[in-house]
């Protein structure tokens, strides 16, 4: 039902993100953060199934200045390198000391 979209940041940096649409097109907007393991199947099929039920739905690329294309499932390998991008990601929040 989805597909992959390109986004550009305000810096000009392109990265992904999957869009999903309702059947009628249109509806109320909802944004889908992904967990730590990418925009993998289960991400993908959760957007699908709120745009069945009539909503635009959008999941970005939370990992794209890290990785490119992360879509890891569930091994102890990629749970692993799942764990390790997210130590390496940067959500602009300083912990307090």
């Amino acid at each position: 039902m989805g597909m992959f979209i390109e986004l550009r940041a305000e810096d000009g940096f392109l990265s992904r993100g999957y869009l999903a649409r309702p059947p009628a097109g249109s509806g109320p907007g909802i944004i889908v953060q992904q967990e730590i393991f990418g925009l993998n199947r289960q991400i993908r099929g959760f957007c699908d199934l709120l745009a069945e039920e009539g909503y635009v739905v959008l999941a970005p690329d939370l990992f794209a200045r890290l990785e490119r294309d992360v879509d890891l499932g569930y091994t102890p390998a990629e749970f692993e390198k799942a764990l390790a991008l997210h130590a390496s990601f940067d959500d602009g929040i300083k912990d307090s000391e």
